[in-house]
C-alpha cells in the first residue's frame, strides 16, 4: 500500500461521520479490510479499459443492458445471465491502522468552501496485504486466461475507495503468484495468455 484509504462502511462510529470497513470476525480490534466487492469491481474496470483500448472487447458493466454475457470478462467476473468463475475474498490488512481525517466540501463553480459542510472520515492503511482469489474452471486454457485477466487488472496500476484524487487508496503489486490444480504458473506462461488474448 502507498498510501491509506477509505471504502465506506454501513455502520456507525462515534465521532465519525463516515467510517471505514472492518473485519466483523475481529471488529473489536477494528482491523481495517478492503470488501472483496470493492477489489473486484476496480479489477474488472481496469480490465474492461484496457481491452477496450485495444477493441478487444464491448461489454460495458454494470449496466445490465449493455453486458453481453458471453465475453471473457463476463465468464469469469459474472453477469446477470452467468454466475462468476472468480471467487474474491476480502483483504485483510495485517497490523492495519484506522485513522481519523477531517474534510470540507468545496463548490467547485463559485471555489469557496460549503457552508456547515465540515466533515470527518476513516482512513486505514497497512504496508503490506494479501489479496486470494479463486476459481473453478473447465480446463487449464480457461484457468490460465483467468490468470491472465487478473494480472492484467493488477499491472494495470490502480487505486481502491473514495479519494483518489487526494491521494487516498493507491496501491502497486509487489509480488503475483498463480496456481492451476496446485501448480504454479510462471509469469511467462500468463504473459504469453495475454499475446493470445490481443490478437
Amino acid at each position: 500500500m502507498e498510501s491509506p484509504f477509505h471504502i465506506s462502511a454501513d455502520r456507525l462510529a462515534f465521532g465519525i461521520d463516515n467510517a471505514i470497513c472492518l473485519d466483523v470476525i475481529s471488529r473489536f480490534k477494528e482491523k481495517p479490510i478492503i470488501p472483496a466487492t470493492s477489489f473486484k469491481g476496480i479489477l474488472r474496470h481496469n480490465i474492461e479499459t484496457v481491452l477496450n483500448s485495444k477493441e478487444k472487447f464491448g461489454c460495458i458493466s454494470p449496466k445490465p443492458e449493455e453486458m453481453c454475457n458471453e465475453c471473457i470478462i463476463c465468464k469469469n467476473f459474472g453477469s446477470p445471465k452467468n454466475k462468476a468463475l472468480l471467487m474474491f475474498e476480502d483483504i485483510s490488512i495485517e497490523n492495519g491502522e484506522i485513522n481519523k481525517r477531517i474534510g470540507i466540501a468545496i463548490e467547485r463553480r463559485r471555489k469557496i468552501t460549503k457552508e456547515k459542510q465540515l466533515f470527518t472520515y476513516q482512513t486505514g492503511f497497512g504496508k503490506e496485504s494479501i489479496a486470494k482469489i479463486k476459481g473453478i474452471f473447465e480446463n487449464e486454457n480457461d484457468a490460465l486466461t483467468a490468470c491472465a485477466l487478473l494480472y492484467i487488472g493488477i499491472k494495470v496500476g490502480f487505486s481502491l475507495g473514495h479519494g483518489k484524487s487526494r491521494g487516498l487508496g493507491w496501491i502497486k503489486l509487489k509480488t503475483f503468484e498463480a496456481k492451476i490444480d496446485n501448480i504454479n504458473k510462471n509469469l511467462e506462461q500468463i504473459k504469453e495468455k495475454i499475446k493470445e488474448i490481443f490478437k
